[in-house]
């Protein structure tokens, strides 16, 4: 399992600011967080399950998605 990448959307997980805002939006719950004290950040905790809908790539501020 992938949890930098999809089918669709690439993940740069050091410019996460643990805002949470892209795992509310996903309709597939593709994102999930990692929370161990002060190391927060995003991961794709099931790529596979990804449709390519692109609304992380939309509500994230910090360009933390890319389209592939």
């Amino acid at each position: 399992m992938n949890k930098k990448q999809t089918k669709f959307i690439l993940l740069d997980p050091h410019r996460c600011i643990a805002c949470w805002e892209c795992v509310d939006v996903c309709p597939k719950q593709v994102i999930g967080k990692v929370q161990i004290l002060w190391h927060k950040h995003i991961v794709f905790k099931d790529a596979d399950a990804c449709i390519g809908c692109k609304k992380c790539i939309k509500t994230c501020k910090q360009q933390v998605f890319a389209e592939k």
